[in-house]
């Protein structure tokens, strides 16, 4: 586990956040400023992103059995649990792999659908990892990554200045190239695990920004129809939830 970078802030109830690839922990800063220290939050970074290594295969399957590994050694037993994008898979996954230490999932702006077969059929030829090599320096420009994250906010005016630095620092992290493709092809062929989740009672809680570019917001319903779970789509944000909305998120884990 020497690879892998937790920031473990606070006491009491704790709470497990898991950010989507190309990010780091960084994206829960708010999240953490909000409610530290009436709780205590582990935040990671991803294998390949942020400061981390190579911990896990770039898959929500392995990436969940990693933190619960994780978990066990700090001596975590129950734990509340939010993921974004990419990492909402792994979130998901998490839950599955241990539904009776699981107190709340909140999956926001999550994959967990599918994605179109166009895309499948991209990621499985094997000039995908060429394009992938190419763009990524392209990526670790500041103005590219910058507009790009932009993009992601719904209104790309209040995402500040500061925030691009931290992601810079992920996508610049050894392997992350190769970490994407990886995860990109699992995201593609990703399936909810209903029926380890239907072994949990916990509450789930589904969050998306009614701006989202990436992933439209009419996946929300859906998913939280298939999880069961209430769906919380946020106006005025994009993909970014975490930042966007710091605080909707907090309330949202401890409900």
């Amino acid at each position: 586990m020497r690879e892998l970078f937790v920031r473990d802030e606070g006491q009491g109830e704790a709470i497990v956040l898991v950010h989507g690839m190309g990010a780091s922990h960084r994206v829960f800063d708010a999240v953490i400023e909000a409610g530290v220290p009436r709780y205590r939050f582990l935040a990671v970074d991803l294998p390949r992103n942020g400061r981390s290594g190579r911990w896990a295969e770039s898959t929500p399957r392995a990436i969940a059995k990693g933190l619960n590994e994780l978990l066990l050694e700090l001596g975590v037993e129950r734990f509340r649990i939010f993921g974004h994008s990419f990492g909402g898979l792994v979130a998901a996954e998490l839950a599955a792999e241990v539904p009776d230490r699981v107190l709340s999932l909140t999956l926001a702006s999550a994959p967990a659908m599918g994605v179109p077969v166009e895309a499948g059929l991209f990621l499985s030829h094997p000039a995908a990892d060429f394009g992938a090599l190419l763009l990524t320096p392209l990526v670790g420009l500041r103005p590219v990554l910058k507009t790009y994250l932009q993009w992601l906010w719904g209104e790309p005016a209040r995402m500040p200045d500061a925030h691009v630095d931290h992601y810079l620092a992920a996508v610049k992290t050894p392997g992350f190239a190769d970490a994407l493709m990886d995860a990109s092809r699992a995201m593609a062929g990703y399936r909810l695990p209903h029926a380890a989740l239907s072994r949990g009672t916990f509450p789930r809680r589904v969050l998306w920004g009614e701006r989202d570019p990436l992933l439209p917001a009419s996946q929300a319903d859906a998913l939280a129809r298939d999880l069961g779970a209430e769906c919380w789509v946020l106006p005025r944000v994009g993909h970014s939830v975490p930042e966007e909305a710091p605080d909707t998120v907090l309330r949202s884990i401890v409900g």
